[in-house]
């Protein structure tokens, strides 16, 4: 090859590519002018192809261009490479055909069309592009509005607001037929406390109790005038209601024979705009859970009361010892008294008579407080200052514990108060103290001190207390002490590491029981073979004057009173005839009767007494109770009674109560007291 040949296909080389660059520059122009003219047309153009499923079927087509008219005929914006069933799925079946048509056969086609996606008519003219294996198509095409859109439009509008209205009715029958026929009593009421609907339940409920139904309209505290409580309850409450305060409250309907609980949920009734225009109510029959609760606490009360019972079996030793040797210096005190006075040394008759009256005091007392333990009643909580409740239950504690363990009181007086069920803490304290006397079979040391305390977040959250101030009573003891096993198992009812038939294992669980009640805890601290140590905290109260326990100092002999006649009624000899002596002693004239019978015999035989003075418990059918009602309305009365439980004499409209033993000089101060009320009356009716 010369270098001539090699000039040569150089120069056609440059010549061709400067002819190709000709030709491209002649498409570009023809390029963009076939572009502006697509896009000025008024005809909407697009290019779509055709497309096969795997089985060769023709089922979609796909757009390769359009312009913008496009979009102006059809009111549908459509994405270059998307096909139909993923821009008109509900239609493209409708246009398929046509297109498919001329795919296959390449005869142009003309056509109207309705596009649903937008409510247009289109005309179209459909052309097939070579090669025909590439199933391209030209679509020219004008569009118009459907005249018949709006028709549509509204009919459809129309159907799904009826569709819509369908499924609102029905759900609300589904839900009238829900409160209808719910278990509760459902009624709502107007503003002005007219009834406005009632549901099947609360009709019955209504029916069952008041024998009618009220109508709709009707004015509900008209309705149950007769229910003077219940319409004063509604009427407090609905303002609340009106208010738009949702709360929940508890009434009692019905007889005495047949009362029904309800449980009511009150709720404001609301506009759409929130604005209340009433009220309605849910009452939920709760008759059943009320009595379970009540049964519930009758078993605990019987269940604390058995646990104390259990503690006084435990102290009946104890003070029988005491009560024996009391009773034994008193008999000593008198014999010797009798001895000197027969000798004539009345001087050592007097000091023999206190040191008897002192041991006497001292009797009364124990028993006096073993009687008010023993007794039965409901926990009332009340301001209580620790150290003196532990100095009033010495007797009781040293009577429980043997003589082989030493009692140290650290209590001392100025910490705070505590607000508890006194009696229920005495019974705690009992059974913790019973608890340490067992574990010092050997003999030992039982402590009891009171501190103030104020539990931190740390300590709070360790014994699961709020953070707050409280008094921590702690019982401590010398005994063989418990495993951190036992310990932890301590407060479990009917555990216990006692014989079989020594004990119930309820002692600490009712005591935990009682604590957690009042709003404190227990901790227990114990060591084997050192000993146990038991915690009770109890919330500070706030307030300023705690149970006093202190007795009552002996009031100085009253003057002697003028001359009244006196009934006494009284079944023990030897008091009938003391308090006979002191009486007339005092002035008075006195007419006594061993038996309630005789009492009565004489009161309706006309007997006038300014006062009667009668025991409760009287031998025979006639009781003290009884020998009220026939008292004359002039008459004083004092009743005298062996038992701490008063409640069978609260009820009394004019006496006096005084519970044995009591000091004469007691005795004689309560009788002038009521001698006076008597006398004014007397002078008041005159």
């Amino acid at each position: 090859m010369t270098s001539q040949t090699t000039l040569d296909d150089r120069a056609a080389l440059q010549a061709r590519l400067l002819e190709l660059e000709a030709e491209h520059e002649q498409l570009r122009l023809k390029a963009a002018a076939y572009d502006a003219v697509v896009e000025q047309i008024d005809e909407g153009l697009c290019i779509l192809q055709v497309l096969e499923d795997e089985h060769g079927q023709l089922n979609d087509y796909r757009y390769l261009m359009y312009n913008e008219a496009c979009a102006r005929h059809t009111l549908h914006v459509k994405e270059v490479g998307l096909t139909a069933r993923q821009t008109i799925p509900d239609e493209v079946d409708q246009w398929l055909p046509h297109f498919a048509e001329v795919a296959r056969t390449g005869v142009p086609m003309h056509f109207e069309q309705r596009l649903a996606v937008s409510n247009r008519w289109l005309t179209l003219k459909v052309s097939r592009l070579e090669p025909a294996c590439e199933r391209t198509l030209l679509v020219l095409f004008t569009g118009r509005p459907d005249e018949n859109a709006d028709v549509n439009q509204l009919q459809a509008l129309n159907q799904e607001l009826a569709q819509q209205v369908d499924r609102e009715l029905a759900s609300r029958k589904l839900l009238g037929n829900l409160v209808d026929h719910s278990v509760a009593n459902v009624f709502a009421a107007d503003c002005s406390f007219r009834l406005l609907a009632i549901n099947r339940t609360a009709q019955e409920t209504f029916k069952r109790w008041r024998g009618l139904v009220p109508r709709v309209g009707e004015y509900i505290p008209d309705f149950i005038a007769d229910q003077p409580d219940i319409v004063k309850q509604l009427s407090g409450l609905w303002p609340r209601i009106m208010a738009g305060k949702s709360f929940v409250d508890t009434v009692a309907i019905g007889l005495q024979s047949d009362v029904r609980h309800y449980e009511v949920r009150y709720n404001p009734l609301l506009d759409a705009d929130q604005v209340v225009q009433g009220g309605f109510m849910f009452a939920y029959d709760i008759t059943e859970r009320v009595a379970e609760q009540q049964r519930l606490e009758q078993v605990e009360e019987t269940l604390r009361q058995s646990q104390k019972m259990e503690a006084i079996g435990q102290l009946t030793g104890g003070i029988s010892h005491d009560f024996n040797n009391l009773l034994g210096s008193i008999m000593g005190a008198l014999e010797v008294a009798a001895q000197r006075q027969t000798e004539g040394r009345y001087p050592d008759v007097a000091r023999l008579i206190g040191l008897a009256r002192q041991d006497t005091k001292r009797a009364a007392t124990l028993v006096q407080r073993l009687l008010t333990f023993a007794r039965q009643q409901k926990l009332t909580p009340q301001t209580v200052d620790v150290h003196a409740l532990v100095t009033s239950m010495h007797d009781l504690i040293k009577s429980s514990l043997h003589a082989s363990i030493e009692f140290q009181d650290h209590t001392t007086p100025g910490h705070w108060l505590i607000q508890v069920d006194p009696s229920q803490l005495e019974n705690a304290l009992l059974n913790l103290c019973i608890n340490a006397r067992d574990a010092m079979p050997l003999g030992g040391m039982l402590d009891i001190r009171n501190n103030d305390v104020r539990v931190q977040p740390s300590l709070a959250d360790r014994l699961h207390l709020p953070v707050g101030e409280y008094v921590r009573i702690s019982i401590s003891d010398t005994g063989v002490g418990m495993s951190s096993d036992v310990a932890e198992r301590a407060m479990e009812p009917f555990f216990t590491t006692k014989p079989l038939g020594q004990g119930s294992g309820l002692g600490l669980p009712m005591v935990y029981g009682f604590i957690r009640q009042s709003g404190g805890q227990v901790k227990i601290t114990s060591t084997p073979g050192q000993g146990t140590c038991v915690d009770l905290y109890l919330p500070k109260d706030t307030g300023q004057i705690a149970l006093s326990i202190a007795n009552v100092p002996t009031p100085s002999w009253p003057s002697r009173q003028d001359k009244h006649l006196v009934m006494l009624v009284e079944d023990e000899d030897t008091l009938r005839l003391v308090i006979e002596e002191l009486l007339i002693d005092q002035g008075m004239e006195v007419r006594a009767f061993a038996e309630g019978s005789q009492a009565l015999e004489a009161l309706r035989a006309g007997l006038q007494p300014s006062l009667l003075i009668t025991d409760i418990g009287l031998p025979g059918r006639v009781s003290g109770k009884q020998l009220e009602t026939a008292l004359p309305d002039s008459a004083a009365l004092l009743y005298i009674t062996g038992y701490a439980d008063e409640q069978g004499v609260a009820m009394s409209r004019k006496g006096a109560v005084m519970c044995k033993p009591f000091a004469l000089t007691a005795l004689v101060e309560q009788v002038a007291l009521l001698l006076a009320g008597h006398d004014a009356g007397s002078n008041r009716r005159v």
